[in-house]
């Protein structure tokens, strides 16, 4: 007769030691390995998930992404909040409002509920697809158009700088938990942040499947130690997705920022704003990336330079350009293609130094479609939900701006058919809600669309199938 011993607990025993309960327990189990995660299914069709038809039980915690149709998402909400079977009143009422209205969506219809029963409601958010799928199949080219988008990479999950989920109105796989989609080298899985190659490696690969050409990253300064691990994903590619400089001007002059970011340059001292700019974000960013990866207009270097309200007086911004293009053809033996924010254009000499322009938000009634210098440059803003970013805890209102569909992105890809150059921002920002890359959690009109709902609408429009 076996006797009983007492088990570390890091053994997982299950108090199932011979003789001790049921089965049998072989001391060095807990010394093997954890197999490797199964691998991601390629190239098939996203599947939902089964539709939520289980007990109707309170949780601490609410799941705003349980239930698949409206009805199905009403049931599950109240189910969870307050334990009992909604009225079928109330949900005719909230699954109308889902489907009609743009502006009510589905973390306004939990909030919506909590609040009646008197209670402040912790959320997560599950992902609605029984796997995300690997997007590998190649691009080939239909259109002389070249496609780029905006790539934030300051989302540091799980909980950190733009990665609160009630702040996101979708979500990234990563965010919360370590995800295989984000895998790269010997890890089987990673976080959506930046300091791990594999976010860069899935941004990459997601971008070049839905036909971009390049992708511009939103670069602030103090980030650019970051590089390392984009220059890591790009060598692990086969190439098919270059990258460019968007040269975001936001840091510059806070307090809070090391030096040289604390302090703005000074616009009107041409040469020693040209130098501090050049030397501390264009140079090191085009040493940390290999040439070979990077996007070029008529064979230069694209830089977008956006206007953050911070480097003044505008007025005296082209002899800054002019010199910082200067600089750059020193060092890298060309002069970069430099496509500036229109505000800068407050400048009168800027035309003759730009060449291109752009204007940032495109959501009023002026389009941004130039033609500066024989380039054809359409800029574009096609999503937004910015609720949870401004005004926490906050529902949404018919009087917010609030995009949640694909019409803008359909209307930009067919009036830019025939440009030489469209740029879309952004590609993943999750606060702003700007994001068309994949998420997880995209609702609209009362359905959810794929993880690739707008990535495939790109590739449509710049692909062979």
């Amino acid at each position: 007769m076996r006797s009983c011993v007492l088990l570390p607990a890091s053994a997982l025993v299950m108090a199932l030691v011979s003789g001790c309960g049921r089965g049998s327990y072989d001391p060095s189990d807990h010394l093997r390995p954890t197999p490797p995660p199964k691998a991601l299914p390629e190239n098939v069709d996203f599947e939902l998930r089964e539709e939520f038809d289980g007990p109707c039980t309170a949780r601490t915690t609410i799941d705003v992404n349980l239930g698949n149709t409206p009805e199905a998402f009403v049931r599950a909400t109240h189910c969870q909040i307050h334990g009992a079977e909604p009225s079928a009143e109330q949900i005719t009422d909230w699954a109308e409002q889902l489907r009609t209205r743009e502006w009510v969506r589905r973390i306004d219809v939990v909030r919506s509920l909590c609040s009646d029963a008197g209670k402040s409601c912790p959320l997560t958010y599950s992902d609605p697809w029984k796997e995300q799928v690997l997007l590998t199949t190649p691009c080939v080219r239909k259109t002389q158009r070249d496609v780029g988008a905006v790539l934030m990479f300051f989302s540091e999950c799980p909980g950190g700088v733009n990665c609160d989920l009630d702040w996101a109105n979708t979500h990234a796989s990563g965010m919360a938990a370590p995800h295989r989609l984000h895998a790269f080298g010997a890890a089987a899985e990673g976080y959506y942040h930046p300091d791990n190659a594999g976010f860069w490696k899935r941004e990459l690969l997601d971008a070049r499947w839905a036909g971009l050409q390049f992708l511009l990253v939103n670069t602030y300064g103090p980030d650019l130690g970051r590089l390392g691990r984009l220059s890591e994903a790009l060598a692990d590619l086969d190439g098919g997705i270059q990258i460019a400089l968007l040269d975001d001007t936001w840091s510059w002059g806070r307090a809070q920022q090391p030096p040289p970011w604390n302090v703005a340059p000074n616009l009107a001292d041409a040469e020693g704003a040209a130098q501090v700019i050049y030397q501390a974000k264009w140079k090191p960013f085009f040493d940390a990336i290999a040439p070979e990866h990077w996007y070029r207009v008529e064979d230069r270097p694209f830089i977008y330079f956006y206007n953050a309200g911070t480097l003044k007086p505008l007025t005296a911004a082209a002899p800054v350009v002019a010199r910082l293009k200067e600089l750059f053809a020193a060092d890298f033996g060309v002069e970069p293609f430099v496509a500036v924010d229109r505000a800068f254009f407050q400048d009168p000499g800027m035309p003759a130094v730009a060449d291109s322009q752009f204007l940032w938000d495109t959501f009023g009634d002026e389009d941004s479609h130039f033609n500066l210098k024989g380039v054809t440059h359409d800029h574009f803003m096609v999503k937004w939900d910015s609720i949870g970013r401004d005004h926490p805890g906050d529902l949404a209102t018919d009087n917010d701006r609030l995009v949640k569909g694909p019409q803008l992105l359909q209307e930009a890809l067919g009036s830019s058919a025939a440009s030489d150059l469209a740029v879309f921002a952004t590609w993943n920002d999750l606060g702003e809600g700007t994001g068309i890359h994949r998420n997880y959690d995209y609702y609209h009109q009362g359905q959810w669309l794929t993880p690739h709902a707008f990535m495939r609408l790109l590739r449509a429009a710049q692909c062979e199938e």
